[in-house]
């Protein structure tokens, strides 16, 4: 059964639907709200409550394709009150990078891709919460521009230029502090024509 099927299976009062949405999404959604809040538990709490609002407000959703970008939007709306309330920092350690996870490196190229990871991320914590949030989504999240767009509920072209001015951020703070992370940049995607 595709996922339209079911959403409509869902909107219909199909619980069997609901359960396999929820497994299929559970663990993203839990990730993307942990990387908006920076806590474990809050972040069980926000996918946890944004699956509570699916349920109650899907009838409401007229177009099942548009499941996953509607979805997105419950869940950072709901992940950005918490975190407001809140206001924690993810701890470094725990933040996933993304790049090839089968490679072997060596220990100390493991060390210096954690330095920069970590130094990495407290510039974007530096980042004002919208030009944060496309970052995560768009990097972690693994997110296009368009469905952010949909999710942050502006144009695409807003994210596009959301990305571009957190990356020029990023770059020049790193550069500031004389960090080179050239090679980290192509890793995580960070490249001017990305």
């Amino acid at each position: 059964m595709n996922e339209s099927e079911l959403i409509i299976g869902i909107q219909n009062g199909d619980a069997d639907s609901f359960s396999r949405i929820f497994d299929r999404y559970k663990a993203r959604a839990v990730k993307t709200a942990y990387l908006i809040t920076g806590n474990q538990a809050t972040a069980e709490d926000v996918a946890q409550e944004a699956f509570v609002k699916c349920y109650l407000e899907i009838r409401g959703l007229k177009d099942p394709e548009r499941f996953k970008t509607w979805f997105y939007r419950l869940l950072v709306r709901t992940a950005w009150r918490h975190s407001k309330l809140e206001n924690r920092n993810i701890p470094v350690s725990d933040l996933p990078e993304k790049g090839d996870w089968n490679r072997e490196i060596s220990s100390e190229q493991m060390y210096l891709q954690q330095e920069m990871s970590e130094l990495l991320y407290r510039q974007i914590q530096r980042l004002d919460e919208k030009k944060r949030t496309a970052v995560m989504l768009y990097y972690y999240g693994e997110l296009s521009t368009k469905e952010i767009a949909e999710v942050m509920g502006c144009l695409e072209g807003t994210v596009k230029s959301r990305l571009y001015f957190a990356r020029k951020i990023l770059k020049n703070n790193l550069e500031r502090l004389n960090v080179k992370g050239e090679e980290y940049y192509g890793k995580a995607g960070y490249e001017s024509g990305h």
